[in-house]
């Protein structure tokens, strides 16, 4: 009989122990999160990345991040890479205690995107590259039947309404096009990713929107730059005026179209 009671003395304990676990997970579960994405996104980028705050209510299945940052890496004179003001996140309340946390979607609307080239390389190329080298070295998947292991998918992820500027070495600074980026079915809802794994695959489709976009807005500049070049030296060995070289496109214009 006493052993018995000491044993549910221990029992009473441990839940005791365990109840106020659980009430300081969910009173610091906010605090978790951000310094989870911190920690992960500095590790996949090369660079700092910061959040200001999260806000999370597991009963309406809802999250929101502000003030997230992703500084540039070294050598890059910007401000930061990435400023995304907010972040909303809607997930299955249902799903918090199972084995993979299923989330409905992840939505950034206006976003801000510096990008800066140096020689041939961009802040945007560099951090792809950080997070395609930090992809090969992260641990094998975790075994989705281990419960301590968080596993996420996610059916929708929209990134949306950028707005970004290109800096270069050569041609200065301008507005840069970035087009927006929807991916969906992100993770098995069965298995699910990591939080890393997952954090990989939204990094590397709006990096390589992005870089593409910065590609583009270059080879453009530098195509407009040739063929002004092309104008100036054929006007200097024509030793026509400005005036004349206007003439002299305008008719060219009309002809081709066969005015």
């Amino acid at each position: 009989m006493k052993a018995l009671k000491t044993t549910l003395i221990i029992l009473a304990l441990l839940l005791v122990v365990l109840a106020v676990g659980v009430v300081w997970l969910l009173r610091n579960l906010d605090d978790l999160v951000l310094g989870t994405i911190e920690d992960t996104g500095s590790r996949l980028t090369g660079t700092a990345v910061t959040l200001d705050s999260v806000a999370i209510d597991l009963a309406a299945g809802s999250a929101t991040l502000k003030g997230l940052v992703i500084d540039n890496p070294p050598g890059y004179s910007t401000d930061y890479a990435f400023a995304l003001d907010t972040v909303t996140v809607d997930l299955d309340p249902a799903s918090v205690t199972g084995s993979v946390v299923r989330l409905d979607e992840v939505a950034v609307a206006g976003a801000s995107l510096h990008a800066e080239q140096k020689g041939a390389a961009t802040n945007l190329s560099t951090i792809l590259k950080n997070v395609r080298a930090a992809s090969g070295e992260e641990a094998p998947p975790a075994d989705p039947e281990d419960p301590t292991d968080v596993r996420l998918s996610l059916s929708r992820f929209a990134f949306t309404g950028t707005k970004a500027t290109l800096t270069t070495e050569q041609y200065g600074e301008a507005s840069l096009r970035v087009p927006d980026v929807v991916r969906t079915g992100i993770g098995d809802p069965a298995t699910g990713l990591t939080p890393a794994e997952l954090a990989r695959q939204l990094l590397e489709a709006v990096l390589k929107e992005a870089q593409d976009a910065v590609g583009g807005a270059l080879a453009d500049r530098a195509k407009d730059a040739a063929t002004e070049a092309a104008k100036d030296k054929l006007k200097d060995k024509l030793d026509l005026s400005d005036e004349d070289m206007d003439s002299a496109e305008g008719a060219l214009k009309s002809l081709f179209k066969g005015d």
